[in-house]
């Protein structure tokens, strides 16, 4: 079973927070020069951050391979394979976290799994995840 990331607005806010620096780079640009070519370059640069960002956003998923694993992927070269037994419990996120994140929404879950290890996730239905876990914990567990 393949679960979607999440998809809201966090990371369209973040590429418009770039915007307001290189727009005020591009003003000053151009009044000290009075010369476009530059601003080019750097449009360029915010469109290319922007298909990274939705790149990531494409990319990210959440899969079973076996009964006994969970893969979060993201940009296909970012994996974190978890043995779902190791799963101790899920949490809410409430605000910013620091760690691993494979997450594409500001609303996310935490993943605490064997002793002290974390992950942030964006499953698009998170209920049907967490029950997705849980069943697959018991199979493991009898």
């Amino acid at each position: 079973m393949r679960f979607a990331g999440k998809r809201d607005r966090f990371i369209f806010y973040i590429w418009l927070a770039i915007l307001v620096p290189y727009g005020g780079i591009c003003a000053l640009i151009y009044w000290q020069e009075n010369d476009l070519s530059p601003i080019y370059l750097l449009a360029l640069v915010w469109m290319l951050i922007g298909l990274f960002f939705y790149f990531i956003v494409k990319s990210t998923y959440y899969t079973f391979i076996d009964d006994e694993t969970l893969v979060c992927q993201t940009m296909y070269f970012f994996k974190k394979t978890i043995p779902i037994s190791s799963i101790r419990r899920f949490e809410k996120s409430n605000g910013f976290y620091a760690g691993w994140k494979m997450s594409t929404s500001w609303n996310c879950l935490i993943i605490h799994y064997n002793k002290y290890e974390e992950l942030l996730i964006s499953p698009e239905n998170e209920e049907l995840f967490i029950a997705e876990v849980e069943r697959r914990k018991a199979l493991i567990n009898p």
